[in-house]
């Protein structure tokens, strides 16, 4: 039986960040699914398994860490990566310990992307 693809949600209020996101995942092999905000993405994570979730820190309605902990609440333990514009450490401890496992500092690059996604992906096999 083929191996099935890793899915990947991409939350981001910001479209072109989305696109940059979802256009570098999938022609790395990944599927990708889009939120535009922490509502929407609950949404799809009552229909949809993900493998790995990448969120923005600030969005309208619903943020990142609000995301994190709506899932922990719910029990869904999702390994998460946040991108955010801001880069104070106190945010970045409240995310990782709400189960982000990394972080990267907008702008990115693609390579950063990858590695972490693969990191992030490549120590799920290993619980």
């Amino acid at each position: 039986m083929a191996k099935l693809k890793k899915t990947i949600l991409v939350v981001d209020d910001e479209s072109d960040s989305r696109i940059i996101l979802r256009d570098t995942l999938l022609e790395a092999g990944y599927e990708v699914l889009e939120a535009a905000d922490g509502v929407m993405a609950l949404g799809l994570l009552e229909k949809r398994t993900v493998d790995l979730l990448i969120t923005d820190r600030s969005m309208p309605g619903m943020g990142g860490l609000e995301l994190l902990t709506k899932l922990r609440d719910k029990k869904l333990m999702i390994p998460a990566l946040m991108v955010s514009a801001y880069g104070e450490e106190s945010f970045w401890g409240q995310a990782i310990g709400l189960g982000a496992v990394d972080y990267l500092l907008k702008p990115f690059k693609d390579t950063d992307v990858l590695k972490s996604v693969q990191k992030i992906l490549s120590g799920q096999k290993n619980d």
